[in-house]
This record gives C-alpha cells, sequence and structure tokens, in this order.
C-alpha cells in the first residue's frame, strides 16, 4: 500500500512498506507511528512471513516499558501479554526503568574491521531524497534505508528481537500520573558527523519545522504529520530534557511510537533553508551533517551511493568503513552477490529461492517477522467503476488467491484477508475471504445492472468498463498479479490496460496524482499494531491511495489509538476489519515468507529477528563483518 514509512520516524523507521521479503522490496512502508520508527522501519517490508507472525512474536511487544500508569497500560501490545524483563515499571508517575539498548550481540573479539560492504536493492533506483522526515510521495523503503545509516535520535526504539521499547538517545523516562506527558533527559555525549554536540534545540528546530502547515511550508506532507500532530515538545537546555505532552491518553506503544517521530537535524545547518524544497536546500538529497552510524559521502540515485563510518556516532564506530548502495533489478541482485559484486541483498525474486538455498557461496537467512508484509489490490474508489462497490467485490471474487501465490510468489506466501494479520491476536476470523468464484463475481455484477454486451461488459456511461492497474516494474510478483487481472477480469468483459513504472514515478502516479483504477500495493514493517493500517484506511489517512472515506471507520482507529485494554481494542479492531472487508476499497491477497540473501563471506548476522528485517534494524548493519 505504501510508501511507507518514513524515515525517521523512521529512522528507525519508518514504513512500509514496504517490502522486502520474497522478491519485492519495493513495498512502502507505514508511517512513522510505528514505533518501529525507531528502527529501520522502513524497511518494511522486509519481509515476512504469515506463518511467522506468531502471537507469541507479537505479545511482548506490548507492555513494554512504557506502561507506567494503568492508562499507558499495555494497549499496543498485540496480546495482553505484558510487562517483559527489558521493560520493568515503576510507580505511576515516576521513572520507567527501560533497558538501555537493544539486545544485539556485538561482533566477537578479533572480528576483522575495515573494508567495503555493497548492498544491492532490488529497486530500479535508491532513494531520491534523505530528509529524516520525508513526505508521502517520497516516502519509500529505499528513503528508508538510507536515512537509517545516516540519521538517528529517537528516545526510545523498538527492539525487534525482544519486542519491547528499549531506551535509545535518551538515559531515562519519566512518565506523568495521567499518562499524557512523557520526559525525556538526553544522553551525554552525543554529537553530531562533523563533532559538535547534538542539543534538544536541534529537535526542537526540527519538530518546530515538521509540524508546520503555514505559508513558510504550504506544502508540508510529512508522512508522519498525522502522530505528530499529537504531541507538543518542549525542551529544556540547561537539564537537557525533552517533554512530549500529548493530546490524550494513548496505549503505551502507540505514545511512544508518536514521540519516536520526533528526530533532530542540526540546526546551525539547517537554518534559513527550507524544510522541503531540494532545490533551495541541498541538505535533502546531499546531508552534509548527520548523526548515524554513516555519513553520507556521494553518488546519485541511478548508479550508487556511498556511506562512509562516522567516528562520531554515540554507539562507536561501525565495522565497515564504507557501505555502498547499488541499485539492481530481479534479474541481477542474485547474480550480484553470487558474483562478488555485492554482499547482500534485503529481497530477491522467489522463484530464485531454492537455487539461493544450496548454492554453498550463499547464505538465505529465513526467519519469521510479526509485521509481515503483504500485497493488497487498491481500488481507486474517486472515480467510476470502482466508486461502486458491487464491482469491487465482484472483481474479489475473481481472484483465486491460491492459484496466484504458486503463480506470482512461487509458492511462498499465506493468504490474507485482512489488514491484520491471521496469525496476530487482534485478527478478525470471521471476516469474508472472497473465496474465488467467477460464477458469484459474474452474479455479482448483473444484479447490480451491468450488462454484457457482445462479451463486453457496460458500464453505466454505456461504454465497456476499461481498467488500468497501476504497478511498480521494480516487482516482478506486481507484474504478474498485473497479467493475472487482465486475464481474469477479462473473463467478466473488462479490459484492463498493465500499467508498470519505475518505482518512483508510480509513487508520484498513484500517491501524489491518483491516476489509476487499480494499484497493486505492498505493506508492512514497522510497529506490530493494527493502528499502523489508519494511514491507508481513514478518510484523510496520509497513504490513503483509495480515497475512500468511511467516518465511523475513523472513529474506530481514532478509539483503538485511545483504549489501554487490550480486549476492548480487540473489539474495536474487528469491527473495523469488518467494515473494510464489506466496502473493499482493498482487496488484501497474501503475505510474503521472509528471506534475505548474504555471501557467505558475511559474519556476524543474528537470525531471529521477530520482526522488520536485518540490515536496516536496531542497527544490525553496524555488527556485521567478513571474514575472507
Amino acid at each position: 500500500m505504501h510508501k511507507k514509512t518514513p524515515l525517521l520516524v523512521v529512522l528507525a523507521l519508518v514504513a512500509s512498506a514496504l517490502l522486502a521479503a520474497c522478491g519485492d522490496n519495493t513495498a512502502t512502508t507505514a508511517p512513522a507511528t510505528t514505533a518501529a520508527a525507531t528502527t529501520a522501519a522502513a524497511t518494511t517490508a522486509a519481509a515476512t512471513t504469515a506463518a511467522a507472525t506468531t502471537a507469541a512474536a507479537t505479545t511482548a511487544a506490548a507492555t513494554t516499558a512504557a506502561a507506567t500508569t494503568a492508562a499507558a497500560t499495555t494497549a499496543a501490545a498485540t496480546t495482553p501479554a505484558a510487562t517483559t524483563a527489558a521493560g520493568t515499571t515503576a510507580a505511576a508517575g515516576g521513572a520507567t526503568n527501560l533497558a538501555l539498548q537493544a539486545t544485539l550481540s556485538p561482533a566477537p573479539a578479533g572480528a576483522p574491521t575495515g573494508g567495503t560492504f555493497t548492498y544491492v536493492s532490488l529497486a530500479g533506483e535508491l532513494a531520491p531524497v534523505m530528509h529524516p522526515y520525508p513526505s508521502a510521495a517520497d516516502n519509500s523503503q529505499s528513503v528508508a534505508e538510507a536515512d537509517f545509516l545516516i540519521w538517528d535520535g529517537n528516545m526510545v526504539e523498538y527492539d525487534f528481537t525482544n519486542l519491547v521499547w528499549v531506551l535509545h538517545y535518551a538515559k531515562d523516562m519519566k512518565v506523568s500520573s495521567d499518562g499524557k506527558t512523557y520526559t525525556f533527559t538526553l544522553r551525554d555525549g552525543l554529537k553530531w558527523s562533523d563533532g559538535s554536540d547534538v542539543t534538544v534545540a536541534d529537535y526542537q528546530y526540527a519538530y518546530d519545522n515538521a509540524i508546520k502547515e503555514d505559508t513558510a511550508n504550504p506544502d508540508n506532507n510529512f508522512v508522519g504529520l498525522e502522530d505528530l500532530k499529537k504531541i507538543k515538545l518542549t525542551t529544556d537546555a540547561s537539564s537537557k530534557t525533552l517533554t512530549f505532552a500529548l493530546d490524550d491518553v494513548y496505549a503505551t506503544d502507540l505514545a511512544l511510537s508518536y514521540i519516536s517521530a520526533v528526530l533532530p537535524v542540526p540546526s546551525k545547518v539547517w537554518q534559513g533553508k527550507p524544510w522541503y524544497d531540494a532545490t533551495k536546500n541541498p541538505e535533502i538529497t546531499k546531508p552534509t551533517v548527520t548523526n548515524g552510524p554513516y555519513t553520507f559521502s556521494g553518488g546519485d540515485a541511478k548508479s550508487q551511493y556511498t556511506f562512509k563510518a562516522s567516528s562520531n556516532w554515540f554507539r562507536g564506530k561501525s565495522i565497515y568503513d564504507t557501505i555502498v548502495f547499488k541499485p539492481g533489478s530481479a534479474t541481477t541482485v542474485v547474480e550480484s552477490v553470487k558474483t562478488g559484486q555485492a554482499d547482500y541483498t534485503s529481497s530477491f525474486p522467489p522463484a530464485q529461492y531454492a537455487a539461493a538455498k544450496q548454492d554453498p557461496n550463499l547464505n538465505v537467512y529465513d526467519w519469521s517477522a510479526v509485521n509481515g508484509t503483504y500485497y493488497s489490490v487498491d481500488y481507486n474508489t474517486r472515480r467510476a467503476p470502482l466508486n461502486d462497490k458491487a464491482v469491487r467485490i465482484a472483481i474479489n471474487y475473481a481472484i483465486d488467491r491460491d492459484n496466484l501465490i504458486k503463480l506470482a510468489q512461487n509458492g511462498l506466501g499465506t493468504p490474507q484477508y485482512s489488514f491484520v494479520n491471521p496469525q496476530s491476536p487482534y485478527y478478525n476470523k470471521d471476516v469474508n475471504q472472497y473465496k474465488y468464484n467467477l460464477d458469484t463475481a459474474k452474479k455479482t455484477l448483473a444484479d447490480a445492472g451491468y450488462k454484457l454486451d457482445g462479451g463486453k461488459l457496460m458500464g453505466k456511461d454505456g461504454k465497456q468498463i476499461t481498467l488500468n492497474v497501476a504497478f511498480p516494474t521494480s516487482s516482478n510478483p506486481r507484474k504478474l498479479i498485473a497479467t493475472y487481472l487482465q486475464q481474469q477480469l477479462g473473463q467478466l468483459g473488462m479490459a484492463v490496460n498493465v500499467d508498470g513504472k519505475e518505482f518512483n514515478a508510480f509513487l508520484d502516479q498513484v500517491y501524489s496524482k491518483y491516476d489509476f483504477d487499480i494499484s497493486l500495493g505492498a505493506s508492512g514493517g514497522g510497529f506490530p499494531d493494527p493502528d499502523s493500517f489508519k494511514y491507508y484506511a481513514t478518510s484523510d489517512g496520509s497513504q490513503n491511495d483509495t480515497g475512500y472515506g468511511n467516518k465511523t471507520l475513523d472513529d474506530l482507529f481514532a478509539q483503538g489509538a485511545k483504549e489501554t485494554d487490550p480486549a476492548k481494542r480487540k473489539t474495536i479492531y474487528d469491527q473495523a476489519q469488518k467494515i473494510l472487508s464489506d466496502d473493499s476499497p482493498y482487496f488484501f491477497l497474501w503475505s510474503l515468507n521472509s528471506f534475505e540473501l548474504f555471501s557467505k563471506k558475511v559474519q556476524g548476522v543474528q537470525p531471529g529477528f521477530k520482526g522488520s528485517y536485518h540490515g536496516f534494524t536496531n542497527g544490525d548493519i553496524t555488527r556485521w563483518y567478513t571474514q575472507a
């Protein structure tokens, strides 16, 4: 669905989306509320497998530390499970004890240091911008990945190994007795890449600009803006504290994810420059001062980007001196790793999975991610005939998920019937699955008054119904889905134009211009909570490419975010899933199995993550090394 997740918020994350796994890493990620924001969230997609999101996996997430107040209880947790060792809570209104960092093991003593690590991306082009607060039009996995390397600074981040929150740039956290105010103290010794101090003023400057919607910033379309509006940031330079006042009480994990949307920018460098105009602010495309594990060294989106290890990153210098990002394609990524031209790809075509697993020079890591990546058929309800629910429902019945998984995903996928994965405790098993039945599809159209004329299905305007199916050419699975739809809908008498575009052009067409009838979306990643889908489902959602709006649904998502009782949240999201299933602005297809490809020489990779993908989650890439 979408572009997904902002980096920075990403920065950790943030989205989307969407998707590395299984051969499609052009997914867009969900925006920043995703707690994941704290991590490369953006990598959303990274992969996943439905099977994988085991309820257990989604559980720990929950009450992580934040729970310091009743209001704050675990809600977001995907299960009532609640407190975990990493997040021990104190009395209401007091300080909450969070672990100081995610629980990844360091590289072993004596591991080789230095050298170059090359990542080849399945996306045809790399990030066009490197803004820590990407707009909805710019937000993509590629942007999130680049941002992860160069930007940092979330107060807390989400540990995707244990599914709990941990302190990141903050050394402590205090929560008010009413659960609405979170206060953090900045760690000592935090530096920008040029050696200057990261200050609370840098956070204030970034927040003040990211939230602007006035004449000074008329085009603000930050993908996480909706969540940013839920908080008011004030800072105190003398005590090095940042205070986030929420506009209401929210599920604890969601509150922390909203707070994680705020990252600093070097105010002394950005001061006086436009926030989003890259033509007048070169920091947006070629940042000179950053605070992540790497600094941007040069390159362009069509050839490659080079990043150099920063000696001022607060966790210490990364093992590799240089990281190179290169664009690839479905036909080149595996071969690039096999021949030594690259060391890693986060996504490769499922058709090449079996052979890669057997290759003695490669390592394929499989794991189960709770924040599964999934495909969907997105209907543009802004224009006929897809503004007619009957047409959308008929198309649903014309799609054979099981056969399509074999055709487009080489069988490496699990049917998904809602925006909530079937393995999640929030899943509503009673949603309509729209099991494949062409006769039902035809009857649905006939009952709605649509007639065939010489085998052509005629619209209400008297012309044959002709649909434009948009997809990114960098995604072979979505190309196959588009071709399949062309065939299946032809059996209903519809004409279908298959419209593939380079990824950035696809994003512009779908999320900026809304110039399509059907868009083939890929989404996932980020924080494993149903709240994340609000970006796509609510009337004013920043990633809502369908144009669908339903006040009842809007209200349900608002209620779900503020409900702190897991059982009551389940009831709320059950209703939301049923409404979306019945109205079908989206038709959910399947979640992708998760796997990544490495050269056998790359060591230090730690399988076992429950969410996101390895390279851009919790700084995993900074611990890898090459063993000759």
